[in-house]
């Protein structure tokens, strides 16, 4: 499977050569400001099979677990496009609102639920934890 996507202004346009590995949802602040709702949608790929064209800028921020991940934007438009956790760069999370053909997200879990604000409302069938994953995890 492969999936292709871009920003709103199209100066960034991506394409991804493997299946996801996960598939979430983030409630988070940080997530909730990218956004500008209650929560991202993220899928998470290997970062080697990320093709990026276009100019995109990285800034650094703190996540609410405590680690540092670059977020991933068209300078033009201001689309987010990824972040990339610093702790674990073989990874990359697409925002799945950017993806050409989001079909295909099924998230298996809300993250940060302890930071969810009362309007906004998950699938009641998937699991939902307060804080990110456990460490075991």
């Amino acid at each position: 499977m492969g999936f292709s996507g871009g920003c709103s202004c199209g100066a960034v346009r991506y394409t991804i050569s493997a299946d996801p590995i996960r598939g979430f949802q983030c409630l988070c602040r940080d997530c909730q400001r990218d956004t500008g709702g209650g929560h991202s949608s993220v899928f998470v790929f290997a970062s080697d099979a990320l093709t990026v064209t276009g100019e995109v800028r990285e800034i650094a921020r703190t996540t609410d677990g405590g680690t540092i991940k670059r977020k991933g934007f068209c300078p033009n438009c201001g689309s987010p496009i990824y972040n990339k956790p610093d702790k674990s760069p073989e990874f990359v999370g697409i925002y799945v609102g950017c993806l050409d053909d989001a079909s295909a997200f099924k998230p298996a879990v809300a993250l940060f639920c302890s930071r969810r604000q009362a309007w906004d409302h998950l699938d009641p069938d998937i699991r939902k934890l307060p804080e990110w994953y456990p460490a075991s995890t």
